[in-house]
């Protein structure tokens, strides 16, 4: 199966009570890292960042990725 379509019905369960776009807040709590983890993995490209004015925000289906990528 293709990390896509895992990424999809991963998002259908895990971290459900999260909404589809999410900030540096929920990025460390859905990952347990801090901040400064959390503006790197932004920086490096590993989580794709929505523009938003000076706010960082992710597509939730982007951090459900990162982690079947680091499986």
């Amino acid at each position: 199966m293709s990390t896509r379509y895992l990424s999809v019905r991963a998002c259908n369960s895990i971290f459900s009570e999260y909404p589809d776009v999410v900030g540096i807040k929920e990025i460390c709590k859905m990952l347990g890292i801090g901040k400064d983890k959390a503006y790197e993995l932004v920086k490096n490209g590993e989580l794709r960042k929505i523009p938003c004015s000076r706010s960082v925000k992710v597509p939730k289906i982007s951090v459900i990725e990162y982690i079947l990528r680091c499986m």
